[in-house]
């Protein structure tokens, strides 16, 4: 199939399936990649003969609850709730799918098998042209902001690529760098993973700092990202997508789910059964740890608003 009818039955397909965002890239090294020796740094060491990046993204804006604001139920992130923790898989089977029907070889991407990650999704939705990497270190789409959960395919299909990647949009803004309670940003554009809050989250070791700043956060924090300027459209109204639909559905039947005293009480199995299919990867003695800490901090608030 010729190259331009290739790419635009695949962005037909992508927005038939839910999937908001498409870009195309050459299957190229990321030569700025900070592992050298990983497998995310070439897509060939996947796939000898690969010649394309298909990058997908599905917005998360409206994957919200409204109770996070309520000290006794736990916050957790749009990430998290989306099922999307690690990578955008499921939506991306039919692509790969219809590709392979058409005589191509295709691999998606998928951090949850045993080999991990096999691209660094956010610099190829750069190269693709979905956005820019912001001083936050997350993609931000001028349409999307930092909502955007992104998955990727490596193909050998010759589709046709983006040429210009987008401008940075950050300028002299720092809002998410002075936001962040832990100053894992410090250095515009570069995440300090091991001051960040959603890392400490998933850490058997949390500072006693941690336990100060983060409130009923029990899996994944946003603070950076509540802050960013290209999301305050999103926050203050999401965008009406399939995906927001969809879970604007799903979150009448939750009910109390998420009340920290129901947390605490949920078994290891109670746990699997509740959140497996979020697909976090997060034990669970590390989300009871954190709800127990939510818990304690709801508790000292109940007790000063009473007395």
């Amino acid at each position: 199939m010729e190259k331009h009818l290739l790419s635009e039955n695949i962005r037909s397909l992508a927005d038939s399936l839910g999937i908001d965002a498409v870009g195309f890239t050459e299957a190229s090294e990321f030569t700025s990649y900070a592992l050298n020796y990983h497998q995310r740094r070439d897509p060939k060491l996947t796939l000898p003969n690969a010649k394309s990046i298909i990058i997908a993204g599905i917005y998360i804006g409206g994957v919200t609850m409204p109770e996070w604001k309520n000290a006794w139920y736990g916050r957790t992130s749009r990430l998290y709730l989306s099922g999307f923790f690690l990578d955008v898989v499921k939506p991306l089977v039919p692509v790969a799918e219809f590709l392979r029907q058409e005589g191509y070889q295709t691999k998606i991407c998928d951090g949850s098998l045993e080999e991990g990650s096999i691209l660094p999704l956010k610099l190829a939705a750069i190269r693709a042209g979905l956005g820019w990497q912001g001083k936050h270190s997350l993609l931000i789409s001028k349409k999307f902001g930092t909502f955007l959960a992104l998955g990727g395919i490596i193909t050998d299909a010759d589709l046709e690529h983006n040429t210009i990647e987008e401008s940075d949009r950050c300028r002299n803004c720092d809002k998410c760098q002075t936001a962040c309670p832990l100053a894992a940003l410090d250095q515009p554009y570069v995440l300090n993973v091991k001051k960040c809050m959603s890392y400490l989250l998933q850490n058997d070791k949390i500072p006693e700092n941690l336990k100060i700043v983060m409130e009923n956060r029990i899996g994944d924090c946003e603070i950076c990202q509540d802050s960013c300027p290209w999301n305050r459209k999103h926050l203050k109204s999401p965008l009406a997508t399939k995906m927001t639909d969809h879970f604007q559905k799903k979150i009448k039947d939750w009910g109390d789910s998420f009340y920290l005293p129901n947390l605490s009480r949920l078994s290891e199995n109670g746990y699997k059964d509740m959140f497996g299919h979020l697909n976090t990867d997060i034990p669970y003695h590390l989300f009871r740890r954190n709800v127990l800490i939510a818990m304690e901090r709801a508790e000292r608030l109940t007790e000063r608003a009473n007395q």
